[in-house]
């Protein structure tokens, strides 16, 4: 047996060893009638055509609170801890029928093995904007997505990564992103400085079609609620959270690599939308430059700029690593910054006609300031 062999062969007793273990656990919490089936909705999105709705089909508590629900109020470290660790220890409902409804009609679909619902719905005729679409269980537990379609006439999109780029997690340094992830409330979690600003500026421009952000990133789908709720508490603006699934699966014994993850995503975003070119936002901390380059070198009439923030603790081979990799982007025409604040990008993004030069002086504020930026309270609403 060869080490490719070997590791299927573990990746399936892992696989099945998860499967076991939930259906042993969902049997115990129905009978002492802790949870129900619940269905979780992610942000959809897609064209004037045909839109991408996500959920997952899971057992939980009767009486959770949705993101709707959320109410600020001091919680203790043990208290944090323990919803932290609740969000990952989840019982999917593999197979679960749920009903799609939109405007269209309803479409039948089912779970897959971990309990994802991912459902392309033909609708054309869609107005650009925030529509709804209500996912209904054969139990009769519904929820309401939120989806977002582009306008087509939108120049450009923003995709950006989350960890080290709008969030300050210290993903590179374990116990740090841990301490963050895992005992820190999301009104407490700090956003680079500038950030919110900036974003805002970037998908308003001058021509007032608003143009949209995908948030691509290798966090769990289990934090979607949690991440969503930090983009509405420091006024980002609102945009599909695109995550990926942690466990083994699909080929892996921990998650898909980041670097097929994020690629695939950006490549069907340029697909599913031929008018959009793209800016790409993230850090140098890990592969973000190597995954943004070698997008802009297959596709180098998409792109319209690349700009990665330079993370603490970073090393001299690092920064050499990514100004190589800058000067062979940029020659192919797609401009590539290693920068160390959103001002930085601003300049760069306003000089090239991405963001309105008005707007520089309050990123400039945000980010000198050190500022978290505005907190709102509640989801942004459609």
């Amino acid at each position: 047996m060869n080490r490719a062999q070997a590791k299927a062969a573990l990746v399936r007793l892992a696989v099945a060893a998860e499967r076991v273990l939930g259906r042993v656990v969902m049997v115990v919490v129905v009978i002492r009638g802790r949870r129900r089936p619940l269905v979780l909705p992610f942000i959809g999105h897609g064209s004037t055509e045909r839109v991408r709705i996500g959920a997952r089909v899971a057992m939980g508590h009767p009486d959770a609170v949705t993101e709707d629900d959320l109410a600020p109020g001091p919680r203790s470290r043990r208290q944090v801890l323990l919803a932290s660790l609740s969000r990952f220890f989840t019982i999917e409902l593999p197979g679960a029928r749920v009903a799609i409804s939109t405007p269209a009609g309803v479409r039948h679909v089912r779970a897959d093995v971990e309990g994802y619902v991912d459902a392309v719905v033909e609708q054309p005729g869609l107005e650009p904007g925030w529509h709804e679409a209500e996912l209904t269980l054969e139990a009769g537990t519904a929820a309401r997505a939120k989806v977002l379609v582009v306008d087509p006439r939108a120049d450009v999109a923003l995709v950006s990564d989350v960890d080290d780029t709008i969030l300050e997690t210290g993903l590179t340094r374990g116990l740090a992103f841990l301490r963050a992830t895992l005992l820190t409330e999301t009104a407490d979690r700090a956003p680079l400085p500038g950030s919110a600003a900036l974003y805002r500026a970037l998908v308003a421009p001058p021509s007032g079609v608003c143009r949209p952000v995908f948030y691509v990133s290798t966090s769990p789908w289990n934090l979607h609620g949690t991440l969503l709720e930090f983009i509405a508490l420091r006024a980002f603006p609102l945009g599909p959270l695109l995550l990926t699934d942690w466990g083994p699966g699909h080929g892996n014994l921990f998650r898909i690599g980041a670097r097929e993850h994020k690629t695939g995503l950006i490549t069907r975003i340029l697909d599913e939308h031929p008018g959009l070119g793209l800016v790409l936002v993230g850090d140098t901390g890990q592969l973000d430059p190597e995954i943004y380059a070698a997008v802009a070198e297959a596709r180098p009439d998409r792109i319209r700029a690349i700009y990665v923030r330079r993370p603490p603790g970073r090393t001299l081979r690092r920064d050499a690593e990514v100004r190589a990799l800058a000067e062979r982007v940029t020659a192919l025409g797609v401009p590539m910054l290693a920068v160390d604040d959103s001002t930085e990008i601003a300049e760069h993004a306003a000089s090239i006609g991405l963001l309105d030069p008005a707007e520089i002086p309050a990123i400039r504020a945000e980010t000198t300031d050190g500022r978290r930026g505005p907190f709102s309270v509640g989801l942004p609403r459609a």
